[in-house]
């Protein structure tokens, strides 16, 4: 049954023309869709929360930038050191923050947490390949079955990005994961302050992974 798991979680996966995933998780109901633009995302958002405030929102994009020389942030080092196999995915900041910004417009105390869902499902799964729909098809099965999700629309990588978002902040937030942003007094937060929940202390020290695993697709790389 829907709206039983108190309050309501926005995800957004930001990306070009139709590639722009948003979700909502309500109870045991997970919805996403793929949009195009910054405002199509909060019209979907808008429409579909109604008269509801929700409590938080993850986003698949960088939320705060760091003044050092290298643009290296503290979180960004933390994951490269702990999943060296999913760095490259693991970016310096550019200036993307239309989402959060529009965010913070509509719902000024919106609780806005940075995720990164490609690093967490190969933390997770240590096999995951967005490029095979075999892959992705299999993680959002994994993703809807673990989340004991009895509704849902998931059906391409960008709805996943979205909805994953939207799951890690609100699990974030009810299980205290630790906040990787780190210490503040070198970074920037154009939008006023962010939250970056990761689900594990992160250290550079071999740390062995969790035991379930999606099988990789013949042909896929990580």
């Amino acid at each position: 049954m829907c709206g039983n798991r108190e309050g309501i979680y926005l995800g957004f996966d930001p990306g070009g023309y139709g590639k722009f995933g948003v979700a909502i998780v309500d109870g045991n109901c997970v919805k996403a869709s793929t949009v195009s633009t910054v405002d199509d995302a909060m019209k979907w958002a808008v429409d579909e929360c109604g008269t509801q405030q929700p409590k938080a929102a993850g986003i698949d994009t960088l939320l705060h930038w760091a003044t050092c020389r290298s643009g290296m942030r503290p979180c960004d080092k933390l994951l490269r050191a702990r999943y060296p196999e999913a760095q490259n995915s693991i970016m310096s900041p550019n200036s993307l923050f239309g989402a959060m910004a529009r965010l913070r417009q509509k719902w000024p105390g919106l609780v806005l947490n940075e995720a990164h869902p490609k690093v967490l499902l190969h933390a997770r799964f240590k096999r995951y390949e967005p490029k095979d729909s075999q892959s992705v098809e299999m993680a959002i099965r994994c993703f809807l079955r673990r989340g004991y999700y009895t509704e849902s629309n998931i059906e391409t990588e960008h709805e996943l990005d979205a909805a994953l978002s939207a799951w890690a902040t609100q699990k974030g937030l009810a299980e205290d994961w630790v906040d990787i942003v780190g210490d503040r007094n070198n970074l920037l937060f154009p939008a006023g302050d962010v939250r970056y929940l990761w689900s594990e202390a992160l250290e550079p020290r071999d740390v062995s992974f969790l035991s379930d695993s999606i099988p990789q697709v013949a042909g896929g790389s990580e």
